[in-house]
C-alpha cells in the first residue's frame, strides 16, 4: 500500500522517519503540506488519516491546527476538531478574501504559540495547498518577492519539479501580493465589449464550434451558446494564416467587477469539450483596458503542451472603463457612478481584506515561520534554486 501511495505522491517529498510514510512535508517547522488524510478507498493512495492523527498527536500534542482546503470532510474528531475548512474548486485559484481570511487565521494561531504549527491540505497537497503557504510567507512578511515565495515552497515540497503551477492559481499569488502592499484597493467596474482569439481550435479538423461563457460569484452571467449545436458559430482557419476571430462581441452593457471566471468549449456531436479557462479580478486590469492570454496563461496548467491551438493562440479582451478612477483608490475616494455601481458585498469584501491587513500584528517572520531564527533556510534554499537547472515544471498540480 506504500508502494501505490508514493506513485500516487510523484515527486513530492514524503516524511519517511520514526516509522511514518507519509505525503507529508515540513515547508518551515511550523508549516507542514500534506495530502488529504483519507478513509475509506481514499486511505488506499493518500495519507492514511489514522497515520496522520497518530503523527500530529505525537510531534505536536494539542498544539496544531489544520487548514482544509479541498472541499471533502473527514473525521476531524481525530484531531480534536482542531480543523478550519477554507474550500475552493480544484485548480481553480480562490477568491481574493478567502486567501486574506486563511492568511489571518494562520497567523493568529502561529503567534498564539511559539509551539503552535499549521498543516494544510488539499486533495494532493500541491496547487491548492501551495498557493496558501506561499501567500502565507508574502503575509507574516519573510518575502516581498511572490516569485520568490513560489520557488521556496516548490523546493520544500518537491523533490523536482511540482509547485504551484495552475497559472490561474500563480495570477491569484501576484494579485495577493500587490493587495498585500496597498497597490490595489478595490476593483474596477468595466464593461467588456469583444473577446478574440488569435487562431481558432482544431477540434474537429481544422475548425471548432465555440462556446464562450463568464462566471461571476458561480454564477453564469454571460454565454454566447446558440439555442442548438446546429447554430452555433464554427471557427475556421489555417493556423500558418494566423487569423484572428471574434469569439464575443457585446453588443449590450456588460458590466464586471471583482472575481470573474471565463471558459471556452467545444460544442461537440455528443458533449461539450472543455478546452481552455481563464480567471481574472477586474482590480487588476491595466490602463490599456485590455487582458491579453497567451497559451502558457491559461488553464489548466496542461493547456501549454495542447496540440488543439497553435504555439501562437492567444485570448484577447477588450474592456472599457466607465470612469476614470483606478483600483488604488478607496471606496470613499471613488466617483458617483463607482458608489453607486459596487455591489455592497464586494466593498464588504475588501473593507475586510482592508481591516485584516490594517491589524495584522507583525512579529519576527523567521520566529513565525520556523520557531528558532538560527533555523531559518529561506535565502540559502533560493539561492540554491536560482542554480538548480533541473528546477522545471513536470505539470503536475492539485
Amino acid at each position: 500500500m506504500d508502494l501505490l501511495r508514493q506513485i500516487v505522491s510523484g515527486k513530492k517529498k514524503r516524511y519517511l522517519e520514526d516509522g511514518y510514510n507519509l505525503d507529508l512535508t515540513y515547508i518551515t517547522p511550523r508549516i507542514i503540506a500534506m495530502s488529504l488524510p483519507g478513509e475509506g478507498v481514499h486511505k488506499m493512495y493518500r495519507n492514511s488519516i489514522d497515520s496522520v492523527a497518530k503523527f500530529l498527536a505525537e510531534k505536536h500534542r494539542r498544539k496544531y491546527k489544520i487548514l482544509n482546503l479541498s472541499g471533502l470532510k473527514y473525521n476531524y474528531r481525530k484531531f480534536d476538531n482542531n480543523v478550519n475548512e477554507y474550500y475552493w474548486e480544484d485548480h481553480y485559484p480562490p477568491t481574493i478574501e478567502l486567501l486574506f481570511t486563511a492568511c489571518k487565521d494562520i497567523h493568529e494561531w502561529l503567534i498564539q504559540d511559539p509551539e503552535n504549527i499549521i498543516a494544510v491540505n488539499c486533495k494532493a497537497g500541491k496547487g491548492r495547498t501551495g498557493t496558501l503557504i506561499c501567500c502565507y510567507l508574502l503575509y507574516c512578511g519573510k518575502l516581498i518577492d511572490p516569485n520568490q515565495a513560489m520557488k521556496y515552497y516548490k523546493s520544500k515540497r518537491f523533490s523536482r519539479g511540482g509547485g504551484v503551477t495552475q497559472p490561474s492559481q500563480i495570477r491569484y499569488i501576484l494579485y495577493f501580493s500587490d493587495i498585500l502592499t496597498g497597490k490595489i484597493r478595490l476593483p474596477l467596474i468595466v464593461s467588456l465589449n469583444r473577446v478574440q482569439l488569435f487562431t481558432a481550435p482544431h477540434v474537429s479538423g481544422n475548425s471548432s464550434k465555440l462556446i464562450f461563457e463568464i462566471k461571476a460569484n458561480d454564477r453564469i452571467i454571460y454565454s454566447n451558446k446558440a439555442l442548438c449545436r446546429d447554430k452555433q458559430q464554427s471557427f475556421t482557419d489555417i493556423w500558418e494564416e494566423t487569423s484572428t476571430h471574434e469569439l464575443a462581441l457585446i453588443e449590450s452593457e456588460l458590466f464586471l467587477q471583482g472575481d470573474i471566471t471565463c471558459l471556452i468549449a467545444h460544442w461537440g456531436l455528443i458533449r461539450l469539450k472543455k478546452i481552455c479557462r481563464f480567471s481574472f479580478n477586474t482590480a487588476f486590469i491595466p490602463n490599456s483596458e485590455v487582458l491579453r492570454f497567451e497559451k502558457c496563461e491559461l488553464d489548466p496548467d496542461n493547456f501549454k503542451n495542447s496540440r488543439i491551438v497553435s504555439d501562437n493562440f492567444y485570448v484577447y479582451l477588450d474592456f472599457q472603463k466607465k470612469c476614470n478612477c483606478n483600483a488604488s483608490m478607496e471606496i470613499s475616494e471613488r466617483c458617483e457612478f463607482c458608489i453607486e455601481s459596487l455591489l455592497k458585498s464586494e466593498i464588504d469584501k475588501w473593507q475586510m481584506i482592508r481591516n485584516i491587513i490594517i491589524r495584522k500584528i507583525d512579529i519576527n517572520p523567521s520566529v513565525c515561520l520556523f520557531g528558532n531564527p538560527e533555523l531559518d533556510d529561506v535565502y540559502e534554499i533560493l539561492t540554491r534554486v536560482v542554480d538548480d537547472s533541473e528546477f522545471s515544471s513536470d505539470g503536475s498540480a492539485d
